[in-house]
């Protein structure tokens, strides 16, 4: 760890696992804790897929999101960013179902967005505080006064959450 709290990569060390994600352990057959190799963390993060009914522009930016989480494991500062990207897809993805639904132009705020989609039935109103809570992290993550870290854990959490909400969002009218 280096004067910032995380890693400093250098030519030494930008393909070796972060010391920040050697804290985390899984319980081998035998019981005793050991280290999560990078493999480990694959399968958690590769699971959540969205439809094919999301659009194209929103999966790329599930892939990036994705991408960053997997290599959190060299950089332990991606998964922020990686939960960051997930806010901004889930912006993205609520833009698309707008515009693709004709809602007026002057939805321009997330939030009018999701009430928007609400009051279409598109978003059940028992669904609006998980919206908003998305909402509310995107508008933390853009406007920060300093450098936030969040756990693998979080962000995998994060990444579950986000793919059921936009798939529910696509799977609706």
């Amino acid at each position: 760890m280096a004067k910032f709290g995380f890693k400093e990569i250098n030519q030494q060390n930008w393909l070796e696992p972060d010391e920040a994600i050697k804290v985390f352990v899984k319980i081998s057959p035998d019981g005793k804790p050991q280290s999560m190799s990078g493999e480990d963390w694959l399968q958690p993060i590769l699971t959540p897929k969205l439809l094919e009914a999301v659009p194209q522009d929103v999966q790329a930016l599930f892939e990036v999101a994705r991408g960053a989480l997997l290599y959190g494991y060299f950089f332990y500062p991606l998964y922020t960013l990686a939960a960051q990207q997930l806010f901004r897809l889930t912006e993205a993805a609520v833009s698309h179902k707008c515009k693709a639904l004709g809602a007026p132009n002057s939805k321009e705020r997330f939030a009018e967005k999701i009430r928007w989609l609400a009051n279409k039935g598109v978003i059940p109103e028992t669904d609006i505080p998980a919206w908003d809570a998305v909402r509310k992290l995107r508008n933390s993550a853009s406007h920060p006064e300093r450098q936030s870290i969040i756990t693998p854990g979080m962000a995998i959490g994060l990444l579950e959450r986000v793919t059921e909400q936009i798939n529910d969002l696509f799977n609706r009218a």
